[in-house]
């Protein structure tokens, strides 16, 4: 995961919730239609949690969105707490399918899988971003128990039925690859250091798995 820094609402989203009964289950779609594509442009197409590219090009199962509206606090929660959550845009991502439709909880991710349970890691909260990292085998981790359990059992980030880990490990091994083309066995600080900046500065689209790149480069600029 990486932060995603909220701009400014769209004027849609910001009419409508001064309309007396508003509600996002009610929402028109011309609404949620402009909603949604100020998040995907402000994620630069990937998903909140997984990563991966939205919407999906895949082939899904009938009636399976490949991008929907996620609500970092639930808009349901099961203690039925309202605190305006379901139209406050700063609390609102657009997320993968989170393979959906696979028949099973095991293969869910991401809100697929987590339903209304409540989690610690935010992506736009940096200081729950802070202590993930990867491995060279792809998976991601923190050293906050927490939010360990936030990617592993909340949100299923390690799921290798859709082969995250795997995707994550090629596209490491993408850049890995790049940069001993580039450096050789010299010094790679600063080709990594130019490479970080040129990735955290592509706003939309973000390349898919960005998370494990940016990781992997901090480590070695």
């Amino acid at each position: 995961m990486i932060e995603i820094k909220k701009g400014r609402e769209p004027d849609k989203l910001l009419l409508y919730r001064q309309q007396e009964g508003a509600s996002y289950e009610q929402m028109d779609k011309e609404v949620k239609d402009e909603l949604m594509e100020k998040l995907m442009e402000e994620q630069g197409h990937i998903c909140a949690y997984c990563m991966r590219r939205i919407p999906e090009r895949r082939k899904l199962p009938i009636g399976v969105a490949p991008a929907t509206i996620e609500h970092w606090f639930p808009r349901n929660p099961d203690n039925k707490e309202d605190i305006g959550q379901g139209l406050n845009y700063r609390n609102m991502f657009v997320v993968c399918s989170g393979n959906r439709g696979c028949g099973n909880k095991e293969g869910l991710t991401c809100d697929a899988r987590r339903g209304n349970e409540s989690i610690k890691v935010n992506p736009c909260d940096a200081v729950t971003l802070r202590e993930i990292t990867y491995t060279s085998s792809g998976r991601i981790q923190s050293s906050d128990p927490e939010i360990d359990e936030d990617i592993n059992e909340r949100l299923n980030l390690n799921s290798n039925i859709i082969s995250l880990p795997e995707n994550r490990k090629q596209v490491l091994q993408t850049l890995i690859d790049d940069v001993r083309r580039k450096c050789g066995d010299g010094d790679i600080s600063l080709y990594c250091r130019r490479k970080l900046e040129q990735i955290q500065g592509t706003s939309d689209p973000k390349l898919p798995y960005v998370g494990i790149i940016i990781w992997w480069l901090e480590k070695h600029a």
